[in-house]
């Protein structure tokens, strides 16, 4: 019992139990991971005091039932709830590591829904209950390798560092990896590492001295990782660390003086000596190689050769003729190294002569010194010693004759058996400072015997030698923006002079603009700058190597420095702008053009990649590779993107730490294929009658057709044509669409002629259209011309007659009312100044002043439809009171229901054009009451005087004074307002609609009934007007009223053109006779080319809103 206490006290685990109103969670648990399967953890009744909960509802708690839900939760499995207590406990071992969401995570949530159910009642609730598991420290830190092998230079410099890979502890929070250790302690390694957010690390071998591998070749290190739980885990790594060698020692003869004697019948080919050297350094830096120096005579060349590898002295020959002398081989052991190492070692050979009695040698040297001293620079001849010869023998065994066996030395005979030893040659201390010299004398015994005498002449140093840099070259590599004073490289230098001659000064010449700086010492080179790799690349210049001899003498050597790159340069595009051209409806794939751009960085700092920027619309009909290729990824429609298709590029390079990037722009243009018929605008299915006079004089424009095409260029160039028309008195201009008059007509050619107008583009093929167009002829007396005579023609005649007797009374009555008017304020002046004797002013306006005022169109009007109105102003000295004018109007003209009467017979109304004629308010301006007839005659008279006052030339113009032939959407042209004979029928029915709404209120007059009748034009010639002035009018279109299209193709609003901007053109459109009776009051100012919709467009508003609004709006 006591052991399962124990057991519990060691899987203790804290139960945090509580409602939560923040978390959105009913209950909150929180469990140590690897408790034991059927842990308690608690019960869901009791910890949510679930039945006091619910009280409300009489829930009992026997017919409660408690359910985890476990569909879509794959982690309700590791828990069970009782179904009927509520008893809340594990369902196995929770391993918090193996759970996918939670490994490396501070924190480990599973998220339950518990259901309570009544099973007798409807109760039912979902209880959110949340398991934090919290982590205990199960797992020890462990290296993915037990092993691991690593090499390091021994020319490695402290700070150099070997990367290790770090260890993994699955554990989170403190119970994760918390601290490395190294050991042994006094290794020349230090450890560094870096912990990383999910347990793993960097670690570092960082080096802290310089290493000298022949003392010690390897080092075995062990690194720990050790976790922070209670009790700690640690985790080992072994680490071997291997030296490798540089060529840093010469070989070593075990001895460097050799002393041996041989018989001077010894034979060919037989060793004399087996000599020995090594070298510390491995492999080949560490392989010994004899050879025989090659500064020494070619008699001993010729006479001794030694095995390269095992360094065996033999002898080539015999040496009967060297007895008695000692000879002199110089040995040289170099390692297999790239740049090989060489020592030397002096071998001295003894031949020995054992027969007769040999000559004496006596030398006597020059200095008094154990050796002779002769300078180096000694010229040839130079006496070096005396050498006297004896010899017991006589005769022939006693003629004795010496010689030297050095050639930079010989004999010069004194006397006999006297000589003198002079310098031969030319002397170089630095190839041999010291000269054995053997002098040998022989009898002439047989055989001959001899005797040889050695001496040692010291050759004495002169300031011959320049320093020799150990390379001509040296390289080195800096990484750019480096720190100021770091070092470069280190440079050495040799001279083969001693003493002060060989002592060294280094300085640098030839550097440039680069603050490059040396220690005069020991040759390091340091920058004093920080270098630009984009700047300069490599940078060159020489190093001085100078002695302290006299005269100095110096050497250079060249330095080259590579500046290693650094990712200090954004990659930037060739041009801030990329414009591409590209065919139209082409299939998707097509390339479209390759981005460029330059990185001055090498290597990946360098390499770039391209990449649509995220600015970019959605949906960019274009695929960009990484390399800057644009292809598209669908057919393009130039008419969609008329210019072109614009987004952002960005060049983002791959260099490290961290990668830079810049931004470009791209616009790709879309070449045009003739891909749009032409449009023709006039004519068309509403508007294609164009009407002139006969007698037009010959090259008169009657008409133009207008056309667009969406397309481009030659694609968009039309070409206007008639097709199948037997019309010969009209041509049209192939590029303009003009139709002119070539030839006289007579009244014959009276009639309709209809044509087909063929427009063709001058693309690739060529595409064309083609519409309908009716030709009228007119006369002076408007006709029908394929129109009979009918009955309802007399009707027409009863409504002229009755509209110019209307005229009459109209204008009668309306110059009575100003009469009366006019005397009635000279009265009241009057009163005025005989009551107070002053004159009241009413700010009339001089006749000057007393101009039309026209004011812009009304584009919406009371109406509501949007339809076309000029409005202006009238007089102030036509204005009078309306009470003062309805008044007379009543007294003098009754209302005129025969009128009505007459019109309601004879022409029913469809749907009105109305216009609303209104008077801009002015102070002295009276009201009028609606369906004042005053009002209407007053209206009336108003534009009877507009159109009797026209300027003289317009009583002359058979067109009006604007003989534009073109649509203008106006209805009939304007001598339908202009001519000589006052009003047309028509506009007096016109002016009867608006005089009296009241009559037909149910329906209007159809005014095509009109179309038949006899109207007299006057005399109408075309004829420009210079005086007229322009009048801001604004005209609201149905279909095109404030669009054009330019000449590239694009729709303008007109109504941001200036009226100057328009060039009158000598036409006007018709698109019937009815329509030339049928024609609204419009003002003569309206340009023609802003209309291209059917003729009749204009409506009138009824008078009865005049009275409200004093104001003309047609």
């Amino acid at each position: 019992m006591q052991g399962c206490c124990g057991r519990e006290l060691a899987i203790f685990i804290v139960v945090y139990l509580f409602i939560s109103d923040t978390t959105g969670h009913d209950m909150e648990y929180r469990i140590n991971e690897e408790l034991p399967s059927n842990y308690i953890i608690g019960n869901i009744v009791d910890d949510l005091k679930f039945l006091e909960r619910n009280y409300s509802i009489n829930v009992d708690r026997e017919n409660i039932r408690f359910n985890i839900l476990s569909q879509g939760n794959p982690l309700a499995v590791y828990f069970n709830i009782n179904d009927r207590t509520g008893s809340f406990s594990t369902n196995g071992t929770i391993d918090r590591e193996s759970l996918s969401h939670c490994k490396f995570s501070n924190i480990c949530e599973i998220k339950l829904d518990v259901s309570a159910q009544s099973t007798i009642g409807t109760f039912f609730e979902i209880i959110k209950v949340k398991v934090i598991v919290l982590d205990i420290n199960d797992n020890t830190p462990y290296f993915v390798k037990s092993k691991t092998n690593l090499e390091i230079s021994e020319s490695s410099i402290p700070n150099s560092s070997l990367s290790v890979e770090g260890a993994v502890d699955l554990d989170s929070g403190n119970n994760t990896i918390q601290t490395y250790l190294l050991k042994p302690a006094g290794s020349p390694f230090l450890l560094s590492y870096d912990n990383s957010l999910i347990g793993s690390s960097a670690l570092k071998l960082i080096l802290n001295r310089t290493l000298d591998r022949e003392k010690v070749g390897f080092y075995d290190l062990v690194i720990e990782a050790v976790d922070g739980g209670n009790p700690q885990k640690t985790g080992s790594l072994s680490v071997h660390i291997d030296v490798t060698d540089v060529n840093d020692n010469k070989p070593t003869f075990s001895q460097l003086t050799y002393n041996i004697t041989i018989e001077e019948n010894v034979e060919a080919n037989s060793v004399i000596l087996n000599m020995s050297a090594s070298d510390k350094d491995l492999g080949k830096n560490g392989q010994v190689m004899y050879r025989l120096s090659p500064y020494q005579s070619d008699d001993i060349k010729q006479m001794f050769s030694i095995n390269e590898t095992h360094g065996n002295l033999s002898l080539i020959k015999p040496l009967t003729y060297y007895s008695g002398e000692v000879l002199k081989v110089i040995i040289e052991a170099s390692d297999n190294a790239d740049q090989p190492l060489i020592s030397q070692a002096t071998v001295y050979v003894k031949v020995l002569d054992s027969t007769n009695s040999p000559p004496i040698i006596n030398i006597n040297l020059l200095s008094n010194a154990p050796k002779a001293r002769i300078a180096e620079s000694a010229s040839v001849g130079a006496a070096v010693a005396h050498v006297g010869v004896t010899d017991e023998d006589t005769g022939r065994n006693g003629h004795v004759t010496c010689s030297l066996s050095n050639p930079n030395f010989r004999l010069d005979k004194l006397d006999v058996n006297e000589y003198k030893v002079v310098v031969n040659v030319e002397l170089d201390r630095e190839k041999i400072d010291e000269y054995e010299i053997n002098v040998t004398c022989v009898d002439s015994g047989i055989p001959p015997l001899s005797s040889t005498s050695t001496f040692r002449v010291t050759v004495m140093d002169m300031n011959d030698h320049s320093p020799t840099f150990l390379k001509t070259t040296y390289y080195a590599e800096l990484y750019e923006n480096n720190e100021i004073g770091v070092e470069v490289l280190r440079v050495s230098a040799l001279d083969f002079d001693i003493g002060i001659n060989a002592e060294i000064e280094y300085s640098l010449s030839q550097t440039g603009r680069f603050p490059f700086g040396i220690d005069p010492t020991f040759g390091i080179i340091f920058a004093n700058f920080v270098t630009d790799r984009e700047n300069t690349s490599e940078i060159n210049f020489k190093v001085v190597a100078t002695d302290k001899g006299n005269p100095r003498k110096s050497s250079t050597a060249n330095v080259a420095i590579t500046i290693l790159d650094v990712n200090d340069n954004k990659p930037r595009f060739t041009d801030p702008l990329f414009t591409f051209t590209i065919p139209e409806n082409q299939p998707s794939g097509l390339f479209v053009g390759q981005l460029t751009a330059n990185d001055n960085d090498l290597g990946n700092n360098g390499t770039f990649d391209f990449i649509a920027s995220t600015d970019n619309e959605p949906n960019l009909p274009f695929l960009i590779s990484k390399s800057g290729t644009i292809v598209s990824t669908k057919a393009l429609d130039r008419e969609t993107h008329p210019h072109g298709i614009n987004f952002k590029m960005v060049v983002v390079d791959k260099g490290t730490p961290t990668s830079l990037s810049s931004t470009g722009y791209v616009t790709v243009f879309l070449s045009d294929e003739n891909d749009n018929y032409p449009e023709i605008i006039f004519p068309n299915a509403e508007n294609k009658t164009i009407a002139f006079l006969f007698d037009l004089p010959i090259n008169s424009i009657i008409g133009k057709v207008e056309a667009r095409d969406r397309d481009y260029d030659n694609n968009a160039k039309m070409v206007y044509s008639f097709a199948a028309t037997t019309i010969s008195f009209i041509s049209i201009d192939q590029d303009s669409g003009e139709m002119k008059l070539n030839r006289p007509l007579t009244s014959e050619f009276v009639n309709r002629y209809p044509i087909s107008v063929l427009v063709e583009d001058q693309g690739v093929p060529k595409l064309s259209s083609n519409v309908s167009l009716t030709i009228i002829v007119l006369s002076h007396q408007i006709l029908a011309p394929v129109a009979p005579r009918t009955p309802n023609d007399d009707n027409y005649l009863m409504i002229a007659v009755i509209i110019a007797c209307v005229t009459v009374v109209a204008a009668g009555s309306i110059i009575l009312i100003i009469f009366l008017i006019r005397r009635n304020d000279m009265q009241k002046q009057a009163l005025e100044k005989n009551n107070n004797g002053i004159v009241i002013s009413r700010n009339h306006p001089t006749p000057s002043d007393g101009k039309e005022q026209y004011d812009a169109i009304d584009h919406a009007g009371k109406n509501g439809r949007g339809e076309k109105r000029v409005s202006f102003s009238m007089d102030e000295e036509k204005k009078y009171d309306t009470l003062e004018m309805e008044r007379h109007l009543y007294q003098k003209n009754p209302p005129k229901q025969e009128v009505d009467r007459i019109l309601d017979t004879i022409m029913p109304p469809q749907n009105p054009r109305v216009a609303q004629v209104k008077a801009v308010p002015s102070p002295t301006s009276y009201n009028t009451q609606p369906h004042s007839q005053l009002g209407k005659l007053q209206l009336h008279q108003n534009i009877i005087n507009m159109h009797s006052n026209q300027p003289h030339g317009d009583n002359d113009s058979e067109t009006s004074i604007e003989s534009n032939t073109s649509d203008s959407g106006r209805g009939g042209s304007e001598s339908d307002i202009h001519s000589s004979g006052g009003l047309s029928q028509c506009q007096e029915l016109d002016l009867l609609k608006q005089l009296y709404p009241h009559v037909n209120k149910q329906e209007h007059l159809r005014l095509k009934q009109c179309s038949n009748k006899v109207v007299n034009l006057g005399d109408i010639r075309p004829k420009f007007r210079d005086n007229r002035k322009d009048i801001p009018v604004e005209i609201d279109h149905r279909k095109y009223a404030d669009r054009r299209v330019n000449e590239y193709g694009d729709y303008v609003d007109i109504r941001d053109i200036p009226y100057s901007a328009y060039r009158p053109k000598r036409f006007t459109h018709f698109n019937s006779m009815s329509d030339i009776l049928d024609g609204s009051m419009m003002t003569n100012e309206d340009d023609d080319d802003l209309s291209t919709t059917t003729s009749g467009s204009y409506t009138v508003d009824d008078i009865d809103d005049s009275s409200l609004h004093p104001e003309c709006v047609v």
